[in-house]
C-alpha cells in the first residue's frame, strides 16, 4: 500500500494573494514541471516558437478570465519564475501536433471516469470516481489545493505542481472530473486547463456548463460536471463543438475517445482509441453489475480493476500510469484521494464546509465576466 498521502496546501485571499501563496510553496515542483515541458517539445518546435504562440493564448485568456491570469501571474512571482514560461504550463494544446499542423494525434494518455446517482448508489448519493493517468514523473509533484479565492466557493482540487487542476469540487456542490480527448480542431484561444479553474469556481451547474461551452476555447476536455441535485453531464467537447451527454439509467462512464456520434468527426486518430474503448465499456459493466450497491468504498475497489492489464482502469504501464485517483460524494462535500495506482493506494478523506453566497454574488460575477454570464444581466 502507498502510505505517503498527497500533501495539502490551504490558501485564501484575493486571486493575487492566493497565487502568491501557491507559488511560494510550490516553486521547486513548478521548476520540475517546466523542465519536463522543455524536454517534451514536438519535433521541429522550439521553446521560442511555443512562447510566441502562447502569447495568443494569453491574450484570449486575459480577455475572458483576467482574475485567473492575475492568479497565475502571482504564482510565477511567488515561485520566482518567468510568467510567460509558467503560462505555457497551462497550454497543453501547444504540445499537440494539431495545434501546429492540423494533423496527427493528440496526447490523450488515459483517465477513466465513473458517475452514479439515485437508484444506482446504495443510499441515493451522487458519486463521481476518477483515475488520473499521466507520465510517472508527475506523481512526485502532486498537490491537493484547498483554495478560497475572494467570494468564490472554496474548492478542493488535485494539481501537478500547483499550476493546472486535474479534478475537483467546490463548497457550492459543483464538481469537475473528466478525461483528455484528442480533438482535430485545436486553435488559439483559452486553454482547456484554464477552463477547469473556472468550472471549480461555479456556484451552480449552469455556470459550469457555460464554461465548457465557452466560444473562445482553444480545445476541450470531456468534462464531467455534476451538482448536489444529482444532475450529471459529460461535456464531450472540442474547440468548435460540444455534445452535452446527460446521465442515463443513473450511471455514466467515459474514457479518452469521443463516444457520441456527433463528436466522432473530431477524433484526431480513430485507429488509436482501442484502450479507451475497453476502459469505457469495462467501467459501465462494473457499475451495471453493482447497480444499487455503489458506494465510495466500492468505487475505490472498482478503480483498482485490472481487466486488460497493464492498460487497465488501474493503469500500470505505457506512456502514462495512474498517478492518483479520487472518489467524490458530492452531497456530503467529501472526497477520498489516493496517490499512485488505486490497487496500492491508501485513500485519504477530505471534506469542505457548505458555501453560502453573498447577497450581491450575481452582480459581482457579471462585473467580472459579462461575456460568460449574460443571462443574469
Amino acid at each position: 500500500m502507498v502510505a505517503n498521502p498527497i500533501p495539502v496546501i490551504k490558501v485564501s485571499g484575493t486571486h493575487r494573494q492566493v497565487g502568491r501563496q501557491i507559488g511560494e510553496q510550490m516553486g521547486p515542483a513548478l521548476r520540475r514541471v517546466l523542465s519536463r515541458l522543455r524536454e517534451s517539445l514536438l519535433p521541429g518546435v522550439a521553446w521560442r516558437d511555443v512562447l510566441h504562440k502562447g502569447q495568443v493564448y494569453l491574450a484570449h485568456s486575459r480577455a475572458v478570465y483576467p482574475q485567473y491570469i492575475e492568479e497565475l501571474e502571482s504564482i510565477a512571482e511567488g515561485a520566482d519564475l518567468p510568467f510567460d514560461d509558467l503560462f505555457l504550463g497551462m497550454c497543453e494544446e501547444l504540445w499537440e501536433a494539431t495545434a501546429w499542423c492540423g494533423g496527427g494525434a493528440g496526447r490523450s494518455k488515459g483517465c477513466t471516469d465513473f458517475a452514479a446517482r439515485g437508484r444506482a448508489t446504495v443510499d441515493g448519493a451522487t458519486l463521481l470516481a476518477h483515475t488520473n493517468d499521466l507520465e510517472s514523473e508527475a506523481e512526485e509533484d502532486l498537490v491537493i489545493l484547498r483554495v478560497q479565492a475572494e467570494d468564490e466557493p472554496e474548492f478542493l482540487a488535485v494539481s501537478v505542481g500547483g499550476l493546472g487542476l486535474s479534478v475537483g469540487f467546490n463548497a457550492a456542490g459543483v464538481s469537475a472530473t473528466g478525461n483528455a480527448v484528442s480533438p482535430n480542431d485545436v486553435r488559439p484561444g483559452v486553454p482547456r486547463l484554464l477552463g477547469v479553474r473556472a468550472v471549480v469556481a461555479a456556484r451552480r451547474l449552469g455556470e459550469a456548463m457555460d464554461v465548457c461551452l465557452l466560444p473562445q476555447r482553444a480545445s476541450s476536455y470531456n468534462t464531467i460536471i455534476a451538482d448536489t441535485h444529482g444532475e450529471i453531464y459529460s461535456m464531450e467537447g472540442s474547440a468548435t463543438d460540444c455534445e452535452p451527454i446527460y446521465i442515463e439509467g443513473d450511471i455514466l462512464a467515459h474514457a479518452n475517445h469521443y463516444a457520441s456520434l456527433p463528436m466522432r468527426r473530431f477524433e484526431a486518430d480513430r485507429n488509436d482509441i482501442g484502450g479507451s474503448v475497453i476502459r469505457h465499456n469495462r467501467a459501465m459493466r462494473l457499475m451495471r453489475e453493482n447497480y444499487g450497491r455503489l458506494s465510495p468504498a466500492l468505487f475505490q475497489e472498482l478503480l483498482a480493476d485490472h481487466a486488460n492489464y497493464p492498460s487497465s482502469i488501474c493503469k500500470h504501464a505505457g506512456e502514462a500510469v495512474t498517478v492518483f485517483s479520487i472518489v467524490i460524494d458530492l452531497g456530503a462535500l467529501r472526497a477520498w484521494i489516493g496517490r499512485g495506482r488505486p490497487c496500492e493506494a491508501i485513500f485519504v478523506e477530505h471534506t469542505l464546509e457548505p458555501w453560502t453566497p453573498p447577497d450581491d454574488w450575481p452582480q459581482r460575477r457579471n462585473a467580472m465576466n459579462p461575456q460568460i454570464y449574460p443571462e443574469e444581466q
